[in-house]
């Protein structure tokens, strides 16, 4: 590995990693835009189209774990490859499916190999580069997540328009398929494969049971807002799979995952902090449209712009960090990030209840340097805080935190809108004299927002009270 990181070649790996990232990313979210077209291309129900998203989301999120305990053995590196030419051929086939059955198909075949990248992204800037500048590469890559958020809804919109929605998939095939050729050329790690890998495909299928029932559970009530019996039944397979999933983990020579990392203060406080950082986030991008359309009645257009400062400051801020991180490791970014993400929430959620639209977008600003200030630094002291030989198992902890974080911020925003509004009916609401209950129950979420981050705070701060250089971090 040293060889790598005085070499110019780790640099091209990096863009490698960024393209890849780049390019499921801006799949993922150039996808929304195309859901009207999709329906109407194949005559199918709305409620039929969604499982084009849900079936990508569900095995992405079950298999981050798995594909990161197969890279013990076959190579981070290989893994990320093969995800690329995975993830490519998948999109070529979603753009030739004759039906929507066979395009939700391939869409879990191209959930796989996001699946394949995204376990093991982060270890890879992780080995490829040193403590003196391991920051500055977490920040791009960073940056390049933010960058294909912000440009998703633009690309995809144009190349719906222009090309149909074929066009959304096609053009991941050129972009994945020259990634993986130098791939095969520059991605190289030198790495201490596993010798003695043995499969636990018992405790992969209680995963992929526990995870699948986690999901859906979480998308019905991010769809009804309440928990109804489907959703009782998910939670009920959820907690028996988790119990079964543990007793088995604990037992085994090679468990799918090392339950003892858990055991390690501080990278479980660095992972709870990032459940708090990614569940408030949704208070804001969930319910933040229905307040602009529903209250100050403005167009999708004039509201996408709005949400684009966001991305916008983390695609610059967050390399910025990151060689602030390099630089000065120890500081409290994190707690300080969760502070300032808390008053952008609570001065957003005046600004909602006061109609005050110049507060609200400085409160937006805030939150972007919140943001920056948190991403780069966590992700990164999430790594050093485990052997380098667990690098593969802390990277998808990581990514699938991310994941089930988001899906339960989605919930919990729902389930705090309709408790708020009661039977009131949005479409009722939205631009007439009861706009203010719309008003108040949305200012009500994000101040609960604000709430997370001040706990996330709580939780950082321990965390780093528990921070020390490792052998790790050389």
């Amino acid at each position: 590995m040293k060889g790598m990181e005085r070499r110019p070649g780790r640099y091209v790996a990096l863009v490698i990693v960024m393209l890849g990232v780049f390019m499921s990313v801006l799949d993922a979210v150039a996808l929304n835009i195309a859901l009207p077209a999709i329906t109407t291309y194949f005559q199918v129900a709305v409620a039929d189209t969604q499982w084009v998203v849900t079936g990508y989301l569900l095995v992405q999120t079950c298999f981050l774990i798995i594909c990161g305990k197969i890279a013990e053995r076959v190579g981070q590196a290989k893994m990320f490859t093969i995800g690329l030419v995975v993830f490519s051929l998948a999109s070529l086939l979603c753009a030739l499916s004759a039906d929507l059955t066979q395009l939700i198909a391939f869409r879990v075949v191209q959930g796989l190999g996001a699946s394949m990248m995204f376990s093991v992204s982060t270890a890879i800037v992780f080995r490829l580069f040193t403590i003196k500048d391991r920051g500055k590469a977490l920040g791009f890559l960073g940056s390049t997540v933010a960058v294909g958020g912000m440009l998703g809804p633009v690309i995809g919109g144009v190349l719906v328009g222009t090309f149909g929605w074929q066009s959304i998939f096609l053009v991941n095939v050129p972009i994945g398929l020259f990634a993986a050729v130098l791939a095969f050329k520059y991605l190289h790690l030198d790495e201490t494969l596993s010798s003695k890998f043995k499969p636990d495909l018992v405790g992969a299928l209680l995963w992929i049971v526990m995870m699948s029932a986690l999901v859906l559970a979480l998308g019905d009530i991010g769809n009804t807002g309440k928990v109804g019996t489907t959703t009782a039944g998910l939670l009920v397979v959820l907690v028996i799979m988790l119990v079964l999933f543990i007793k088995r983990e604990s037992r085994i020579e090679e468990p799918l995952l090392d339950l003892t990392i858990f055991k390690v203060r501080r990278f479980s406080l660095l992972v709870l902090s990032m459940v708090a950082f990614f569940i408030s986030m949704n208070m804001v991008t969930i319910l933040g449209p229905f307040y602009f359309e529903g209250v100050m009645v403005y167009d999708p257009v004039m509201v996408g712009l709005i949400f684009m400062i966001l991305p916008a400051i983390t695609m610059f801020g967050s390399p910025l960090v990151g060689r602030l991180y390099d630089r000065k490791r120890v500081f409290p970014y994190t707690t300080l990030a969760h502070l300032i993400r808390a008053a952008s929430f609570f001065t957003m959620a005046y600004g909602f209840m006061d109609v005050n639209i110049p507060l609200v977008l400085i409160a937006f600003v805030l939150m972007g340097i919140g943001t920056c200030l948190f991403q780069t630094p966590n992700n990164a002291e999430m790594m050093m805080a485990l052997p380098i030989k667990k690098s593969g198992q802390a990277s998808s902890v990581q990514a699938t935190t991310r994941n089930l974080s988001l899906a339960v911020g989605v919930s919990l925003a729902t389930i705090l809108m309709t408790l708020m509004m009661g039977s009131m009916d949005y479409g009722a609401i939205a631009g007439g004299p009861l706009a203010g209950e719309l008003s108040d129950s949305v200012a009500t979420a994000v101040a609960f927002g604000g709430v997370l981050s001040i706990v996330g705070a709580i939780i950082s701060r321990l965390g780093e009270k528990g921070s020390f250089p490792s052998r790790n971090e050389q």
